[in-house]
């Protein structure tokens, strides 16, 4: 039987990449976007667009009729609590009552391992975009409709974007192991998940075959990606020498810094075992984007 689900954020940085991998497994994918225009240059041509906006309740009622499973991958890069309208608290808010509303029958989200492992933060750090997207994640456990999460590690699609130059700059000061995981992985487990009723109530840490520090994984991913390329290691004073905006600033150092301070432990024996265990090691997917380019 096929398999069926609705993406909310399929145009997004992981969003589509997971989506065009759910395509090529067979999958019938809906996504909801608030531009159908534009999305269809960016997204496989089966996959079906529907307009819809998470600030709009009544518009995302009706673009989720017939939606029995969904999927949301929204971000979130402001670490201002105060701001009155979040994608991923007030958007996911109104996600989940629209999908009360229609009916749907289950919902996936993701968010960050840390999120579900704050031990693993050694100097006691809170990632500050946590607080803003545990008003989303309340909703959809308080919702009484079964749920999914992927907390998941960091993510080896980021390294193309930090490449300038035939330069990767590794900022800070990175000793401790990360599991990065990938979007290629994380497609097998949510396609794994649709349908399967040991999935649901559940929450699912997503991590890689292996555990390096920053630096390593750059050196190993590009030695696959872009061979000709080199890793750079700058101080994290030299986030404030990039002529950024001061939001933008701000936001990129306290993600840096609370990488480094960040000790993950391996912790995905239960992902594993009911939805399957990753298949890339860092080379083998960065072969697989390079591939795309």
């Amino acid at each position: 039987m096929t398999k069926k689900i609705t993406i909310i954020g399929a145009t997004g940085h992981l969003g589509h990449r997971v989506t065009a991998k759910l395509v090529e497994k067979g999958a019938e994918v809906t996504a909801i976007v608030r531009d159908p225009v534009a999305a269809k240059s960016a997204l496989p041509a089966e996959v079906r667009l529907v307009h819809g906006d998470v600030s709009d309740p009544a518009g995302l009622t009706t673009a989720l009729q017939g939606t029995e499973t969904l999927y949301i991958t929204l971000n979130t890069e402001s670490l201002d609590t105060t701001l009155p309208f979040h994608t991923e608290r007030e958007g996911v808010i109104n996600v989940v009552a629209a999908a009360k509303e229609a009916g749907v029958q289950h919902i996936m989200q993701i968010a960050g391992v840390d999120y579900a492992h704050p031990e693993f933060s050694t100097e006691g750090m809170a990632y500050g975009t946590n607080a803003i997207r545990k008003g989303g994640i309340d909703a959809i456990k308080t919702s009484g409709i079964p749920y999914t999460f992927f907390y998941c590690s960091f993510f080896l699609d980021s390294l193309p974007k930090l490449l300038m130059d035939n330069q990767l700059a590794v900022i800070g000061n990175h000793v401790h192991p990360i599991w990065f995981t990938n979007s290629s992985d994380l497609a097998e487990l949510v396609f794994n998940a649709v349908g399967n009723d040991a999935a649901k109530n559940k929450e699912f840490a997503v991590q890689g075959q292996q555990a390096k520090t920053y630096t390593e994984a750059s050196i190993e991913f590009l030695g696959a990606y872009a061979p000709e390329a080199e890793v750079i290691r700058l101080p994290m004073e030299a986030v404030g020498q990039m002529g950024l905006p001061d939001e933008q600033a701000t936001f990129i150092e306290h993600v840096l810094t609370f990488v480094q301070q960040l000790k993950e432990e391996l912790v995905s024996a239960e992902t594993w075992r009911v939805l399957g265990s990753p298949k890339h090691t860092i080379s083998s997917f960065a072969e697989e984007l390079r591939g795309e380019i």
